[in-house]
This record gives structure tokens, sequence and C-alpha cells, in this order.
């Protein structure tokens, strides 16, 4: 499945770019949030957004190793996102991303000498990339609601634990439908603010929330997401 996604239906957090910046909320001036604006409808204008993924039918987990078996490959997920996904018959395999365009501004301006306009401009990018996570498992959640299946939270190589070197897996079963997003001998997709995942499925699975009590990744995109 791929779908283009409207640039106007992305939510960009002020807050979280004022968070990554170090910067409290309620310090922030108004030259601050206004360029911060100026700076999201640029970016935003500019970006193509899109995401592609694909269900997988029969995966195998084994909490014991925190491995998944699909179709002849072995997933090192850990143990706490196989005793997530553990009840799910099916999984979607997903690959998102915002384009090259915000990217290549970041460094333009990085490069003109602009580094707190460049900056910005690359949390933005991390922003739209998680919309678009976002988008895509909504999606799946739907397509999949109309047979009757729940969606469980998606996860991400490089997160929780999960190898980011799997990922050579991951686009392989996806093929060639990863949205024009390469991939690395070194697992770097690219362009560089893209995402991809992975999302269980079945009729007794959950969307329950993330262990972030029990996981000291503090720099992880999923901390204390709701």
């Amino acid at each position: 499945m791929v779908c283009s996604i409207p640039s106007s239906g992305l939510r960009i957090s002020t807050d979280n770019i004022l968070k990554s910046l170090g910067v409290p909320v309620d310090q922030a001036d108004d030259y601050l949030m206004d360029k911060i604006q100026e700076l999201i409808l640029q970016s935003v204008g500019i970006s193509s957004p899109s995401a592609c993924w694909s269900v997988f039918p029969d995966p195998r987990f084994l909490n014991e190793t925190g491995t998944m078996s699909l179709e002849g490959k072995i997933f090192h997920l850990n143990k706490m996102v196989t005793l997530a996904l553990s009840k799910s018959t099916r999984v979607a395999f997903f690959v998102g991303t915002c384009g090259d365009a915000v990217e290549l501004l970041s460094k333009q301006l990085m490069k003109d000498g602009h580094s707190l306009e460049g900056l910005i401009v690359d949390l933005i990018g991390s922003e739209i990339a998680e919309d678009v996570a976002d988008f895509v498992h909504k999606k799946i959640e739907e397509d999949m609601g109309a047979d009757g299946l729940k969606v469980t939270n998606r996860y991400s190589p490089g997160y929780c634990k999960w190898p980011v070197s799997d990922q050579q897996q991951l686009f392989h079963l996806l093929r060639d439908n990863t949205c024009g997003v390469q991939l690395t001998g070194s697992s770097l997709m690219l362009p560089i603010k893209s995402v991809s995942g992975i999302v269980g499925i079945g009729k007794d699975v959950k969307n329950q929330g993330y262990f972030c009590s029990i996981c000291d990744a503090d720099y992880c995109l999923y901390r204390d997401k709701k």
C-alpha cells in the first residue's frame, strides 16, 4: 500500500521543537516563536510526505529470546517488543518519509551561517517524519478495523533495544514498496527524515502505550508518547 499525505494534514508541535532546543515553553520569546512558525510553514510547504506498508501473515514470536520469525527471517525485536506483539496474527511493516527537501533546506541554512534556523528546520523535519508515522499507523488501524482486527503500538528499529541492523531485513521484505526511501549498508535511511517500523495486527492485541518506565533511552521518539 502506498499513500501520499497532504501537507495540510501535518501537525507540527512547537512545544516539541522548543523542548529539543532546551527552551522551556513559558520562556520562549516572541522572536523565537515567530521564527519557528515561519520555518514550519516553509518546511511543510516544501515537504513531500508519503508512506508505504505491507501486511504479512503468520509471524512467530519467541518471548524467551525476544525474536520474531517471518518468511524465513529472524528479527531481534527484544523481549519488550515481542511481548507487546505476541498475540498478533499478522504484522505490518511500514516506511514513511517527508522527502529530502527539508533536509536540504536545513543544510543550506547551516552552510549560509544560519545555525539556529538550520537546527530548527532539522527538528521540524523530524516532527514531520513522526507525523507521517502517526498517519500510517492510523491508516493501518482503519484498514484492519474493516476486517474486525485491532492493532498494537508501532515500534521502529533502533528503539526499544531493537537493533537498527534489522532494518536490512525489513526493507528486503518490503522489496520496492518503500516510497523511494533507500537504505545504506549501515542501515541509515535516505532521505534521513524517514521512519520505518512494525505494527502488530490481530483480534486480541492492544494498543497500550509505551513502557517508558522500564526503558532508559532518553532519546527515544516514543518516550512518554500516549
